[in-house]
């Protein structure tokens, strides 16, 4: 692991498990002093214990409420000393069509996918410093090529993308840059368990996998490093963006349009 950089703090929404995890794991390994929040204090605490030292603390809460994301954001400064990035990885999915699809669930999906993105953000960016820093959230490839049966996620994920695109036009006088990063199928613990749901789980994987031209799934350690680029200087010209890690996935439409799929 790198020497800490005093001005690499980043706060992590959903470092707990899966890609927010894979995320914080890879700033540590880059030098950064990470805060990590998450639903269940008893999953951040594992995380605390698999990075190591980088983690500067840990606080348990609801991303889409208010006055937990306060409470957090603060603890988290306080913890840090300040901010320099903000990593959003708090979401859920969905299955259903148009017809299938509840006003319930929509709102559900929506506000759990959209409210973190806000709420962190709009509080977190008070304690930038003045040279700037990055905003970065997991988005999904779903949010551009849409996906079978899912109107409600396929339709959070268009608009995390559209809001950071908006935050990034809003927010560069302040040098602050704001990107998504949208990965295709990587198997978290979310992931292997709307699989799991399916009724062949295994040919759902194979099919699933076999949908990628480079005939393979991501890892979060991908997903990790695209995650730590974006928060570093090396970065500091890239805002506005949505980083795609799909495999090719995107591309296989037009594979079969021209009788290749």
């Amino acid at each position: 692991m790198s020497t800490a950089d005093p001005r690499r703090r980043a706060l992590v929404v959903g470092g707990g498990t899966g890609l927010g995890l894979a995320s914080a794991q890879a700033l540590a390994r880059d030098g950064w002093r990470v805060f990590l929040t998450g639903r269940r204090h008893a999953v951040l605490e594992d995380a605390r214990r698999a990075i190591g030292p980088a983690v500067s603390g840990i606080q348990a809460g609801d991303a889409t409420h208010e006055a937990d994301v306060d409470r957090i954001v603060q603890a988290g400064v306080t913890a840090l000393g300040g901010l320099d990035a903000l990593v959003v990885s708090a979401g859920t999915t969905s299955i259903g069509s148009v017809e299938t699809t509840s006003r319930n669930e929509m709102l559900r999906v929506l506000s759990t996918n959209l409210l973190p993105l806000h709420l962190f953000a709009k509080r977190a960016l008070r304690h930038y410093p003045e040279r700037g820093g990055a905003i970065i959230a997991i988005a999904s490839v779903a949010g551009s090529v849409p996906h079978p049966a899912r109107l409600a996620y396929c339709s959070s994920k268009a608009g995390q993308i559209g809001m950071v695109r908006q935050m990034a036009l809003d927010l560069a006088e302040r040098r602050i840059r704001v990107n998504a990063v949208s990965p295709s199928l990587v198997l978290t613990d979310l992931t292997r368990d709307v699989i799991g749901r399916e009724a062949d789980p295994d040919a759902t994987l194979a099919r699933r996998t076999g949908q990628h031209p480079l005939r393979r799934l991501g890892t979060p350690e991908e997903v990790g490093s695209a995650v730590a680029y974006l928060c570093s200087e090396e970065a500091s010209w890239v805002t506005g963006q949505d980083f795609i890690l799909d495999g090719g996935l995107s591309l296989a439409a037009t594979a079969a349009v021209f009788g290749q799929g």
